[in-house]
């Protein structure tokens, strides 16, 4: 072999080296894998991790807001009782207003609720409960370190797996052909 065939060789891509032999293509597996995430197990589990934790914040909203007196008043269902804005008071810096952050903290965690009941931003829902399992298991209630780790554990199943195939977020993944 001389200078300028070992240079192709090296060199440019679509060069074959010497004693590389010509064989068939290799064909697509029939009939195709099938995708990660959905099976029916996936399914099934991603359903039941996503309506336990919706129905748990959902009832923990509910517990720590007054009843709305106008079911149309969407404010009023995020309007938090006095007893949770004096806990938030005492869990976060005293630079920031509990009110306000109670009424944020009751308003995110309908809206997750919501969201992981529909099956909507699942990943995200899931990374925020990790995250909120955790600072709840280290700085509000470190003796209910069982029940954080539970919730974590749930949350980050959700972060890696995603919702599974009974989701908006699987269904819009198919449609948009990232699946």
């Amino acid at each position: 072999m001389d200078g300028a065939e070992r240079f192709q060789q090296l060199f440019e891509r679509d060069a074959k080296p010497a004693h590389a032999k010509a064989g068939p293509a290799k064909a697509p597996a029939c009939p195709p894998p099938r995708r990660p995430g959905g099976t029916l197990i996936d399914g099934l589990v991603g359903l039941a991790i996503r309506m336990s934790l919706a129905a748990l914040l959902w009832s923990w909203a509910r517990g720590n807001a007054l009843s709305p007196r106008d079911w149309a008043d969407l404010a009023a269902w995020a309007r938090p009782e006095p007893g949770f804005v004096a806990a938030v008071g005492v869990w976060l810096p005293r630079f920031v207003d509990p009110g306000f952050v109670a009424f944020v903290i009751l308003a995110a965690a309908s809206l997750v609720a919501l969201a992981l009941a529909a099956g909507f931003l699942a990943r995200i829902a899931g990374l925020l409960t990790v995250a909120v399992s955790a600072y709840y298991a280290l700085f509000i209630l470190p003796e209910a370190w069982t029940s954080a780790l539970v919730m974590g554990a749930l949350g980050l199943y959700l972060a890696l797996r995603g919702a599974g195939p009974v989701s908006i977020d699987f269904a819009a993944m198919r449609l948009s052909r990232l699946g």
